[in-house]
C-alpha cells in the first residue's frame, strides 16, 4: 500500500464539501435560524421581563419595609405615650389616694380632739358635781356634830381618809 501525500488538497472533494456545507447552511438558516432566533429573543425578553419584575418587586419590598419600619416606629412611640399616660394616671391616682388618706387622718385627729375636749368638759362637770356633793356632805357632817376647832380638824381628816372609799359616797 502506497500512501500518497499531497501538498495541495484535491479540488473536487473540497468543492463538493464546500457546496454541501453551503447547502446545509442555507437549509439550516431557512428552517432553524428563525425559530432559534425567535426562541432566543423570546427567552431574552422573558429574562428581561423577569429582571424588570424582580427590580419592581425589590423596589416594592423596599417601600413596604420602609412603610413597616415607620409604622413600627409610630407604634413604639404610641406605646411609650400610652405607658407615660398610664404612669401619669397612676401617679395622679396615687396622689389622690394619699391626699384622701391625709384628709381622712386629719378628720380623725380633729374628731379625736373634739372627743377629748368633750370628755375633758364632761370630767370638769363631773368634778364640779362631785365637788358640790362633797361640800354638801361635809356640810351635813359638820351640822351633825358640834363644831369646835378640834372637831373640825378631826372631821376634815376623817373625810380625807374616807374620800376614796365607798363609805364616803353613801
Amino acid at each position: 500500500m502506497d500512501i500518497q501525500v499531497l501538498a495541495l488538497p484535491q479540488l473536487i472533494p473540497t468543492v463538493l464539501t464546500l457546496v454541501s456545507v453551503f447547502i446545509l447552511y442555507m437549509i439550516l438558516k431557512k428552517y432553524l435560524h428563525a425559530p432559534v432566533t425567535n426562541f432566543l429573543e423570546s427567552r431574552k425578553a422573558k429574562i428581561q421581563g423577569d429582571i424588570e419584575e424582580a427590580k419592581s418587586l425589590k423596589k416594592e419590598a423596599a417601600d413596604l419595609k420602609t412603610d413597616y419600619e415607620s409604622k413600627i416606629s409610630e407604634v413604639k412611640l404610641e406605646g411609650q405615650e400610652i405607658l407615660e399616660n398610664a404612669r401619669q394616671r397612676g401617679n395622679e391616682i396615687k396622689d389622690g389616694i394619699v391626699e384622701e388618706a391625709r384628709q381622712e387622718a386629719q378628720a380623725i385627729v380633729e374628731r379625736a380632739r373634739k372627743d377629748i375636749a368633750r370628755e375633758k368638759e364632761k370630767a370638769y362637770e363631773d368634778i364640779k358635781k362631785s365637788t358640790g356633793e362633797m361640800a354638801v356632805l361635809i356640810a351635813s357632817k359638820i351640822m351633825e356634830e358640834n363644831i369646835t376647832i378640834e372637831n373640825q380638824n378631826n372631821l376634815i381628816d376623817k373625810f380625807i381618809d374616807e374620800v376614796g372609799s365607798s363609805k364616803w359616797q353613801n
